[in-house]
Parts: C-alpha cells; sequence; structure tokens
C-alpha cells in the first residue's frame, strides 16, 4: 500500500530563530533542499522531516518485505543540485524523538529542542541500502525497510524519517532540491509491501508435488 507523510518540512543552516524550521501549509514553500554537513561554511545541513500516521501500519506485522519511501527531486535554485557527474550522497534515517513537536520554532514555541542539537543528537545511523547517490531529477527511491520494520515491531515508536546529506563524503558543498509534499501533494510517498503469505507457496508445492504423482 501506498501512504502520503501526515507532515513534511525541513531545517537549515540559512534559517535562523525563531523561525527555524519550514514548509507548513500557509507558508507556500514548493521546494525544500538538502545538504551536506558544514555545507557553504555554516554548520549542520539541510534536512527534511517526514511524518506518518501509526494507522498506516496497523494492517501490517513485522517484519514486512519492503518499504520503499518516494521523493521527487527537482532543481533546489542555488546551482548546487547533485548531477550525474557530482554526484551526492543522501540518506533516509530514523529518528528517537518526534522532529515535528520536539524543535523550537515560531510554529512550535513549547518545543524543548533547537535545530541543530536535533540535527546531531536526535537523528539516528541510516543503514547502508537507505543512503542514495543522487544524480539528478526526478523520483528518488530510498529503502526504508529498517526503519518501518522498527516501527511496527515498537522498536522505534517516533514514525517519522529524516532525509538528510550528511553522510555525504564527495568533498562538494551542495543544496538539492525535494518537492515539498505538503504543496504538490503525491511528490512523496511511502510504499510498503507485505511479507507474501506462506499459503501461496504451500499450495504451488502441492499442485507441484500432484501433478508429479498423476505423472508416474
Amino acid at each position: 500500500m501506498v501512504f502520503n507523510p501526515d507532515e513534511d518540512t525541513m531545517t537549515s543552516s540559512f534559517f535562523f530563530p525563531p523561525n527555524s524550521v519550514r514548509g507548513h501549509a500557509v507558508e507556500g514553500r514548493d521546494v525544500f533542499r538538502v545538504s551536506n554537513n558544514n555545507a557553504f561554511g555554516l554548520t549542520g545541513a539541510g534536512t527534511i522531516y517526514l511524518s506518518f500516521q501509526s494507522a498506516d501500519l496497523s494492517s501490517y506485522v513485522n517484519p514486512i518485505d519492503k518499504a520503499i519511501l518516494t521523493m521527487t527531486s527537482v532543481d533546489g535554485g542555488f546551482s548546487a543540485n547533485a548531477s550525474v557527474g557530482n554526484p551526492f550522497t543522501i540518506s533516509a534515517h530514523a529518528v528517537d524523538t518526534n522532529p515535528i513537536t520536539s524543535i523550537t520554532d515560531d510554529t512550535n514555541p513549547g518545543g524543548e529542542i533547537d535545530w541543530l542539537t536535533f540535527f546531531n543528537l536526535n537523528i539516528q545511523a541510516a543503514s547502508p541500502e537507505s543512503s542514495v547517490a543522487v544524480e539528478g531529477f526526478g523520483q528518488i527511491e530510498f529503502d526504508v525497510t529498517s526503519i518501518v520494520n522498527d516501527w511496527i515491531s515498537g522498536t522505534n515508536n517516533e514514525l517519522s524519517i529524516a532525509l538528510t546529506g550528511k553522510n555525504d563524503t564527495s568533498g562538494t558543498d551542495f543544496l538539492h532540491g525535494f518537492l515539498n509534499n505538503t504543496e504538490a501533494s503525491g511528490s512523496t510517498f511511502l510504499t510498503i509491501n507485505p511479507v507474501p503469505e506462506q499459503t501461496t507457496g504451500v499450495l504451488g508445492l502441492a499442485l507441484t508435488l500432484g501433478r508429479r504423482s498423476r505423472q508416474s
């Protein structure tokens, strides 16, 4: 099944308090941007945060077969995009605290964590399969199976994903664009495929053995 994020926002070294989190519906921000760590001499990295509803997972049991996060990559507008000749590594990470409710912002003055502390301490390590060498625009897929399995099993109850360039080792500063799903509905979505039912395999085996018996 396919699910859209309940909320998607971004933080950036270019944003200053109290307006540290941007991309809410009332702001009209069409494009988010992801950067490498300490890009252009500024501390931190441009990061997109996506949150999902627990109801989306209610019909699944751990482990699932595959979960793919699809993002729509576009021009970031600052001539620092990934390209075939200059790819950048962007990765999807689990988090251990809800970024939407925890990061202090003018829309969330009660938040207890500033954006940079959250970036440094509350984003978990990415699994190797969730890192992608982005080379241009269009739909980009991130394998988030391990993240979603942790959600379903209850190992991690924070149903949010951080998309960031913090693991990039290209040595080149980048600022790559992705569509804001709040403004471009359907541009970001999570596809979850359950493990195929075992009865299908058992039935197939039974039919095969039956044919062999009749042939004998």
